[in-house]
């Protein structure tokens, strides 16, 4: 259903957009404090291409910290700790670190995890209902010029996020699902915490200049420095 509800909001089809679709998207999303499901992610170019498709977990709990852990094709592990966003790639053995508040503002992860949410302030929102009795399907475009998307689009089974659709100012298209969903658990007070592993390289881009550093080994006596010339 999604698929098609994405077509005929780009292609502007009239829709009426209520006084009240921000605010019961907004009360939507405020009641999922924490989520813990499985993903399927496609990406598409803007001639409609297959250009990648992954699988993985994806954990949420506001405010701000999240796991987004891709397990196929490849391995890639991406994680909030609420001040820091943390993306590590397995295959190259190398780590990005940069402030979230750098990183996450006016993002798709920002919206599904920040502490306070205001839909008609910072978007334009249209509500349509689904195929089924308890879908609803809810079209967002930012009033931001900074967004890092231009058109989302969200599709609710009563209280539970099935998918989302986010567009790009380059026309690619990214589509995620999710399953076996369960919300408002609460996780262990670190689940959230970034592990550095040893000996893998660190790319940390939270100072003025981006540092490239390998974090010591563990079992080393040898005491390491790293000095920062700006």
């Amino acid at each position: 259903m999604l698929k098609k509800v994405i077509t005929l909001f780009c292609c502007f089809v009239a829709l009426d957009i209520y006084a009240d679709a921000a605010k019961d998207l907004e009360l939507k999303l405020s009641n999922i404090q924490s989520m813990d499901s499985k993903f399927t992610q496609m990406v598409v170019d803007e001639l409609g291409s297959e250009v990648d498709r992954s699988s993985g977990n994806f954990q949420l709990q506001r405010p701000m910290k999240f796991r987004w852990m891709v397990e196929s094709p490849y391995e890639q592990e991406i994680v909030s700790d609420g001040s820091n966003l943390w993306q590590f790639d397995r295959d190259i053995e190398q780590i990005n670190v940069s402030t979230l508040s750098d990183s996450f503002a006016n993002s798709p992860a920002a919206l599904l995890s920040q502490s306070q949410l205001d839909m008609a302030q910072n978007y334009e929102v249209a509500s349509l209902k689904g195929e089924s009795e308890n879908s609803y399907i809810y079209h967002l475009r930012p009033k931001s010029e900074d967004a890092l998307f231009e058109v989302m689009v969200m599709e609710f089974n009563q209280a539970s996020l099935m998918a989302f659709q986010v567009k790009d100012s380059l026309g690619q298209t990214t589509l995620v699902e999710f399953s076996e969903q369960k919300y408002n658990s609460g996780f262990a007070e670190d689940f959230f915490k970034f592990e550095l592993p040893e000996g893998i390289d660190l790319i940390d881009s939270r100072s003025n200049q981006a540092e490239l550093t390998i974090p010591p080994r563990l079992e080393s006596n040898t005491k390491q420095t790293h000095d920062t010339t700006n």
